[in-house]
């Protein structure tokens, strides 16, 4: 996962790279959330979402959210299935709306 960048005052998108050994069907489950508290996943925030992907090897794919909660950390978790080796990966930022003092 690269890029998870904030878009808009309520807006975020996060590129996610997978490369396969094989070309049959992938599932691929993104999930956000927000809270207050970095290095925590926070409170789950709108619908996860799942894209399916075959007949590649490699695929790039931009997911974009708006987010409902006001919380100053957002986080997304990215999994596959099958499962990848590395059980899938997750992202952090602090949003521009919040100042750490």
């Amino acid at each position: 996962m690269s890029g998870f960048r904030q878009t808009g005052p309520t807006t975020a998108t996060t590129t996610i790279d997978i490369t396969t050994d094989g070309t049959g069907p992938l599932s691929l489950t993104v999930s956000w959330s927000a809270g207050d508290a970095g290095g925590q996943p926070g409170t789950p925030d709108g619908a996860v979402q799942t894209l399916e992907r075959s007949g590649a090897t490699q695929y790039t794919l931009t997911v974009d959210h708006t987010f409902q909660s006001n919380g100053c950390y957002w986080s997304v978790r990215a999994t596959t299935t099958p499962a990848s080796a590395d059980g899938g990966a997750s992202q952090q930022l602090l949003t521009r709306r919040c100042d750490i003092r």
